[in-house]
């Protein structure tokens, strides 16, 4: 009797540290995302400054790319503390998803804008060309994770 009952405040003891951690993650991201809206809005003086209005956009672009992924990850903590799921995989394969997007969109910049004074050389490109290409298949493989994930769980045959 007296072990069940000292599990069970060790338990709770665990559970209430998971709690505060998760609280000073979620505080964390929520923090990093302002931050990252606060450099958005306060950088685009400096590029509209220095002529480079395009290069404005892949910033926003890559910042917001950025925040989205911070944003589904707080989101994947909600659904743990809520506990109605146990194994959340679909927002970590979104993540990934972001996450490669965002690679090949900042890929697709450093080729067509390199900076100043680097060329872009065959070796560089065919290493950015092969590094999309394998972005690309991992994008494809995370779709098709969803796709099975959602067709598992949609009839019944997922593991729960």
């Amino acid at each position: 009797m007296k072990t069940t009952k000292k599990k069970s405040v060790l338990f709770d003891f665990y559970d209430r540290i998971e709690i505060g951690l998760y609280t000073l993650l979620i505080l964390s991201l929520v923090l990093a995302v302002i931050f990252i809206f606060f450099e958005i809005f306060t950088s685009w003086w400096h590029y509209l400054k220095e002529g480079h209005p395009i290069y404005f956009v892949f910033f926003v672009l890559d910042r917001a790319l950025l925040a989205l992924m911070l944003l589904e990850i707080l989101h994947t903590i909600k659904i743990t503390l809520k506990g109605s799921i146990k194994l959340a995989i679909e927002p970590f394969l979104m993540i990934g998803i972001i996450a490669s997007v965002r690679r090949i969109l900042v890929l697709s910049v450093e080729i067509a804008h390199p900076p100043e004074g680097k060329v872009v050389t065959e070796t560089i490109f065919k290493h950015y060309m092969l590094e999309t290409a394998l972005l690309i298949v991992l994008i494809l493989s995370f779709v098709a994770g969803i796709i099975i994930l959602r067709r598992c769980f949609s009839t019944g045959t997922g593991v729960k």
